[in-house]
């Protein structure tokens, strides 16, 4: 019998709706994440990689809507949950690691007050000791020293790696299936950023979380992800195996995006850089969102949104000379 995705985003439509016209953020996005798999999202700025995981909890910002697809989460479809529900899920199911700690912790609140207040929540009917039991053992477990003396510790005592690790702790109380972190590194040095890392598929390992990974760093994609999605102007252009995207890429896109990665012991004067840039969301041009930078373009990528085109063992992309060589397969 084969199990059911813990997460299956069909079709996915976030729109923007301004005063100078719509900007389809996430424009048909799809993907499925099994329970305790990693999926990293990679892409530039702006490629709707935010927006997509803030659609999936319901939390995109006031001009946004979602105006298309699904999203099932355990069998239940979270776009049409009443928000009484949705409270349930998002923090509970569902934790949320965000790219600013700092931005995330209130800073008139101790450390002990917001990590007990997930636990409060979410945890059912609890005493205050029962609490701080659970609240010293969670932050024992993201590794924050002394977590009973630092408990009455407030954000600006933390530095930048112990703030994110308890967000993370933040995030981990409700004991979730499902764990979204949204370039959680960016802040951190290279040395943090390598011990947050590490805990986190620690703990990802030992919960059996679902980890849905969004970053700019194909390094951290590789390390972290069992597979990736490459999203490119609100879509997803190709998605697969880590080491069968990375390794060796069908979508021009991505191909681009690897080839602007220093390499060591390579010298170059100048680093490779995708000519060009990003589509304006509100004005696509014809065709294939990638078509102005892309060195494969050709008159037949005029011809409308290119499909997804299956590449076997999972791994799809959404080029048209991909759907062309299928063709003449």
């Amino acid at each position: 019998m084969v199990q059911e995705p813990l997460l299956s985003v069909e079709g996915l439509q976030t729109w923007c709706f301004t005063r100078t016209g719509v900007v389809k953020a996430v424009d048909g996005v799809s993907f499925t994440l099994d329970r305790g798999e990693a999926l990293g999202l990679v892409g530039e700025s702006g490629s709707g990689k935010s927006m997509t995981c803030n659609s999936i909890v319901r939390l995109a910002p006031q001009a946004a809507r979602t105006v298309g697809g699904r999203v099932l989460f355990e069998g239940r479809d979270l776009l049409q949950l009443k928000e009484a529900q949705m409270r349930e899920v998002r923090g509970g199911r569902i934790g949320m690691i965000l790219q600013d700690p700092l931005m995330s912790l209130n800073p008139v609140f101790t450390i002990g007050n917001q990590v007990g207040e997930s636990f409060r929540l979410h945890g059912g009917r609890r005493s205050a000791t029962e609490i701080r039991r659970d609240v010293v053992e969670v932050l024992a477990q993201v590794n924050i020293p002394s977590p009973a003396q630092r408990m009455a510790s407030y954000p600006f005592q933390f530095s930048g790696g112990m703030r994110q690790r308890t967000v993370a702790a933040m995030a981990l109380a409700g004991r979730p299936s499902l764990l979204i972190a949204d370039e959680p590194t960016t802040a951190l040095d290279v040395t943090v950023q390598d011990q947050f890392l590490r805990l986190l598929k620690d703990l990802q390992a030992n919960a059996g979380m679902a980890l849905l990974m969004v970053t700019h760093d194909l390094g951290i994609v590789a390390e972290t992800c069992d597979r990736v999605a490459v999203m490119y102007a609100g879509r997803i252009v190709e998605i697969g195996k880590v080491q069968d995207v990375l390794g060796r890429p069908a979508h021009p896109y991505t191909e681009a995006l690897l080839q602007a990665l220093p390499k060591a012991g390579v010298r170059r004067k100048r680093l490779f850089q995708i000519p060009g840039e990003p589509p304006n969301l509100m004005d696509l041009p014809p065709g294939c969102a990638f078509l102005p930078r892309c060195h494969r373009a050709t008159e037949l990528c005029k011809t409308g949104v290119p499909p997804m085109v299956d590449l076997g063992a999972g791994r799809r992309a959404a080029c048209w000379h991909l759907a062309r060589q299928e063709a003449l397969a």
